[in-house]
């Protein structure tokens, strides 16, 4: 096992976990609010045991994650829960903010699927426990869990690249309004390049640790910069997007730390070398 992996994997759950524990909590502290979202969307009837329900998802599988225990359970059921939310609530594709929502959530269920894929770590309470692994189990779905997550999350970062690649005026023109003033087109340039190499490192399988490490090194910044705001439990709905936002970029981080500390497995471009324990070491 290398050194890093427990450390990764353990953060990469407690920031996966963060967007459900806060948005169940979220809707524990706006129980009438959260229900007059749901009945706008067609939710109509049983809007209190729907709201029961996916509030006890969250923080349950949030909880589960977080502590590494019960883990690929709680990765399979929240990938359940978010295709249905995602289905739901992010299908308005005329709208760009919903499509950037769309793909956060597609890439937090590529997360997931590598959490099931690899389970909690030796930095769990599973560990702790001394608990069975499934590893075993989940050996011969491993390849396609990791396959599946590395293309939902290489999604967002490939659309968002492409759309920077076609608006080179607009997006520099929106770095410098949120206060990149200086410099403006080598950070265009940059972000281009890093959403696009990362994304296609990460599809084909090779080099996807370096990719993976590269991507979240350009999430931090760009969050920070485009999605300053409040962490309160305000009712707001401006501010509550940008508190999704921000949310959702961590989970998504939190997926990119799996696949640094567990790279591509053997659906990629470089699986024989990653097969073979005597070929040249891989740079996956």
């Amino acid at each position: 096992m290398p050194p890093y992996e427990p450390a990764l994997s353990l953060v990469g759950r407690l920031l996966l976990a963060g967007i459900f524990v806060w948005a169940g909590t979220l809707k524990i502290f706006n129980p009438e609010g959260t229900q007059h979202y749901m009945a706008a969307y067609g939710l109509t009837f049983g809007t209190m045991l729907l709201y029961l329900g996916a509030t006890l998802v969250e923080i349950a599988g949030g909880v589960s994650l977080a502590l590494g225990y019960l883990t690929r359970e709680a990765a399979f059921m929240l990938v359940a829960f978010m295709v249905v939310v995602t289905g739901i609530f992010h299908t308005h594709l005329v709208d760009a903010n919903q499509i950037i929502h769309l793909l956060k959530n597609l890439a937090i269920i590529g997360g997931l699927l590598y959490v099931a894929a690899y389970g909690p770590g030796a930095i769990s309470r599973e560990a702790q426990m001394g608990m069975p692994s499934d590893d075993d189990a989940m050996r011969p779905y491993r390849s396609r869990l990791s396959l599946a997550g590395r293309m939902f999350i290489a999604a967002i970062f490939l659309v968002s690249g492409s759309n920077k690649l076609l608006d080179p005026q607009g997006t520099q023109q929106y770095m410098a309004a949120m206060g990149i003033v200086s410099a403006t087109g080598l950070f265009y340039a940059a972000a281009v390049g890093l959403e696009l190499g990362g994304a296609l490192v990460l599809l084909v399988g090779v080099w996807a640790r370096i990719g993976a490490g590269a991507l979240v090194l350009l999430m931090i910044p760009a969050t920070v910069m485009f999605h300053r705001t409040s962490m309160s439990f305000v009712i707001d709905a401006a501010v509550q997007d940008q508190q999704f936002h921000l949310m959702k970029n961590l989970a998504i981080m939190g997926g990119l730390l799996y696949v640094l500390a567990y790279g591509a497995d053997r659906i990629a471009l470089n699986a024989r070398q990653q097969a073979d324990p005597e070929a040249e070491p891989s740079k996956s």
